[in-house]
C-alpha cells in the first residue's frame, strides 16, 4: 500500500516511516500539504495521514482539497495529545480515523490496516498507473514507459519493478521480494529473485549513466538507486 505522510516534524516522520516500512507498505512523506496535493495530480495514494497542522494548512481544511484530486481517499490524522473535541471536530472534517502522537506502532499499523479493509483501496480508472522517477508503470499491460522507450515486461518482472521503484534508495529484503512478487512462495530459490533482477537492470536500462543502480545487497536482498544529475554531468 502507498501511503502518503504530511508531516512537518522531520524526526515524528522517520519514526512513521519506519513502522510503515516495517508494516509492508510504501511511505512518501511530505513536509506541507502543498508538495503533496502537487504529487497527488500525477501519481495515486492508498492512504493520507496528516497532522492536524499540515505544514501549511489545517488539515481540516487539505482533506476535501486532497479528495478532490483522490476521491475516496482514507484519511487519518495526527494530533498531540487529543482532547476530545479536537477528535470530534476531526472526524466530522472528513478524516476516517485519528491517531495520538508520538504513534505507537502497533496501534498505528493495526489502524492503517483496518482503513485499508474498510476502504476496499479499489483505484479509479484513471488512477492505475504509477508515475516513479521517470518511469510510468501500466499494471494493465505489464509495460513501463521511460525515456520514450515503452517496454512490456513479465507479470514478476513487472511486481519486482515497482517494488523497487516503490522504495527507492532503501534495501528490500529477498524475503519481502517473495512474499511481494511471489505470493509468499518460500520455495522460489534465491537465483530465481537474481535472474529477476538481472532481466529488470536490463529491460529498464538501470545504469549509472543512465541515472539508476541496481546492486545486490550481501546476505540481505536488492536496493535500487537514483543518482543525482549532478553527479552525472561531474558538477557542471
Amino acid at each position: 500500500m502507498r501511503i502518503a505522510l504530511i508531516e512537518p516534524d522531520l524526526q515524528h516522520a522517520k519514526l512513521v516511516d519506519r513502522l510503515i516500512f516495517a508494516g509492508g507498505h510504501v511511505c512518501q512523506h511530505f513536509t506541507t500539504s502543498a508538495t503533496f496535493l502537487q504529487r497527488a495530480t500525477d501519481e495515486f495514494f492508498d492512504l493520507l495521514i496528516t497532522e492536524s497542522w499540515a505544514g501549511d494548512h489545517c488539515a481540516e481544511d487539505v482533506i476535501p482539497r486532497a479528495r478532490s484530486i483522490l476521491p475516496g481517499l482514507p484519511v487519518m490524522m495526527l494530533i498531540t495529545a487529543p482532547r476530545e473535541c479536537q477528535i470530534v471536530a476531526a472526524l466530522h472534517a472528513g478524516a476516517d480515523d485519528c491517531l495520538s502522537k508520538p504513534v505507537r506502532g502497533p496501534e498505528m499499523l493495526a489502524r492503517v490496516e483496518a482503513l485499508q479493509r474498510r476502504a476496499g483501496l479499489r483505484r479509479p480508472r484513471n488512477r492505475r498507473r504509477d508515475a516513479i522517477g521517470g518511469y510510468t508503470f501500466e499494471p494493465a499491460t505489464f509495460a513501463v514507459s521511460f525515456r520514450e522507450v515503452t517496454v512490456t515486461l513479465t507479470p514478476k518482472e513487472f511486481r519486482l519493478a515497482l517494488l523497487l521503484f516503490n522504495n527507492l534508495a532503501r534495501p528490500v529484503s529477498r524475503a519481502h521480494i517473495l512474499e511481494t512478487v511471489w505470493a509468499r512462495r518460500r520455495d522460489a530459490k534465491s537465483r530465481t529473485i537474481d535472474t529477476h533482477a538481472s532481466r529488470v537492470r536490463s529491460k529498464l536500462q538501470l545504469r549509472p549513466e543512465l541515472g539508476y543502480t541496481l546492486s545486490p545487497v550481501y546476505g540481505y536482498g536488492y536496493q535500487l538507486d537514483a543518482i543525482p544529475p549532478e553527479t552525472l554531468t561531474g558538477g557542471n
